[in-house]
């Protein structure tokens, strides 16, 4: 009597096969464009992409098969609002703001801030006459200096980056603008979002968030966020920023993985 083939691959507990669910695994067929019959796998080139039909004998490219069943491949897990992006919509607007990254000219006077204040000091010392009201004077100074110098910090929290997308353009924002002037491009011109590692002019590693435009000349990289503190809220930004305008995610060369 014959056996099931099944028989032989079952566990000694006889678990069902059939209950076992195999994970998801993309397929794509590639079928002749001229003909729109299925070509078998020897037909295909892999390495050139190229196949040929056995139906009508046409040679043809299928490299848009494999760049789509590449970017299905990639992780395409929703991803939640982090906690310091801020997102509304408004009919066909969309809006995002995020904390500011720090300047170059913001960290230059953090980090002069104090010798400034010491130079002072040592001019008011050397040139004044050491009353009671001149040391009071000195003092109020140093006092005032670390009360302004430390709630900068607190206050530079509600420095922001605005992302305004409306049905034409994308703005971009800063406030307070700190010498940077506001950008905007065209969103049909938009090609694509992305992100990738970036390093500041202190050394500091974050995220930046850029933008493939097109343009007269070509394609053109812009910065879009100089940079963000955490992959999370990078991702998320190039995630709603791709929905609302519609544009399906793909790998570009500069961006990371």
């Amino acid at each position: 009597m014959s056996r099931d083939p099944l028989e032989e691959y079952k566990f000694e507990d006889h678990l069902k096969l059939e209950d076992l669910k195999p994970p998801f695994m993309e397929v794509q067929k590639v079928d002749c464009p001229s003909c729109s019959q299925a070509v078998p796998a020897d037909n295909l080139n892999i390495q050139t992409n190229v196949a040929k039909c056995d139906s009508c004998d046409v040679i043809f490219s299928f490299s848009k098969h494999v760049e789509q069943l590449s970017n299905q491949r990639r992780i395409s897990q929703e991803i939640l609002q982090p906690e310091g992006v801020e997102l509304s919509r408004f009919r066909d607007e969309l809006d995002i703001s995020v904390e500011q990254p720090w300047s170059t000219i913001e960290i230059i006077f953090l980090s002069l801030f104090p010798l400034l204040i010491l130079i002072v000091t040592s001019i008011i010392v050397e040139t004044r006459p050491p009353t009671d009201f001149n040391k009071i004077g000195v003092i109020s100074l140093w006092l005032t200096a670390l009360v302004g110098y430390i709630s900068y910090f607190f206050i530079r929290k509600g420095h922001k980056v605005y992302v305004h997308i409306d049905d034409r353009n994308l703005y971009i924002e800063r406030r307070p603008k700190k010498f940077i002037r506001d950008k905007q491009y065209a969103i049909q011109d938009i090609d694509q979002v992305y992100i990738k590692n970036v390093v500041s002019g202190n050394g500091a590693k974050g995220i930046g968030v850029f933008l493939i435009v097109n343009g007269i000349g070509g394609q053109k990289h812009v910065e879009l966020i100089k940079s963000v503190n955490s992959r999370s809220k990078a991702k998320y930004i190039e995630q709603e920023i791709e929905r609302h305008l519609g544009i399906p995610d793909r790998r570009v060369p500069d961006e990371d993985a």
